[in-house]
């Protein structure tokens, strides 16, 4: 009951984040170091688009995209 309500509260406070168009987004591929799951372009539903928040295209804040993107 408790792991729901939390999950509602974070879904609520995300969409909030898109309308005012300040999300931070962290990937949780990225959030478990699991960073060549956040970069790939496939994840456990199908295709995705890597290292982006799949509702408002937010970058993910990762240091392992940071450092990437500087070395191009």
């Amino acid at each position: 009951m408790i792991a729901r309500l939390v999950g509602w509260a974070a879904v609520a406070l995300t969409r909030l984040a898109h309308r005012l168009g300040t999300h931070v987004y962290l990937s949780t591929g990225c959030l478990h170091g699991q960073h060549g799951y956040c970069q790939g372009k496939t994840g456990l539903a199908g295709a995705k688009t890597p290292a982006r928040c799949k509702f408002c295209k937010a970058p993910c804040t990762c240091r392992c995209h940071t450092h990437h993107s500087k070395e191009q």
